[in-house]
């Protein structure tokens, strides 16, 4: 049993936690967030992200990614002016996985990225 509780619902895991760090703003303004979270409410994490996963190699430059333009909240298109979205996963006994995304200035973060119950 992990020794925190899952930050989605709050609940005891009787697994390994699942760590998710999220960091969202502009410039030098980013607010940032470490969650824990069980095996379900990770997955469900995760699927709410695909459209913005990065691949790994991505930050070498050596792919042909194409970042989403929508915003991570409303998924409506986001202009250039607006937040940036960058959430790091650890998946136990996997490779870490990036995510990076757009956020309207007047959209709040939505509440599968926050854990909110």
């Amino acid at each position: 049993m992990a020794r925190f509780p899952c930050s989605a619902g709050n609940h005891y895991n009787r697994g390994r936690n699942h760590h998710a760090y999220l960091a969202w703003g502009s410039g030098d303004d980013f607010t940032r967030l470490r969650l824990r979270l069980c095996a379900i409410h990770f997955a469900l994490f995760q699927e709410n992200l695909a459209e913005f996963k990065c691949p790994p190699s991505d930050f070498t430059g050596s792919t042909d990614w194409t970042p989403s333009s929508n915003c991570v909240a409303c998924l409506q298109p986001a202009s250039e002016v607006c937040w940036q979205v960058f959430i790091t996963c650890y998946p136990p006994d996997n490779e870490r996985e990036d995510y990076w995304g757009k956020l309207h200035i007047d959209c709040a973060l939505p509440r599968h990225l926050t854990a909110e119950a």
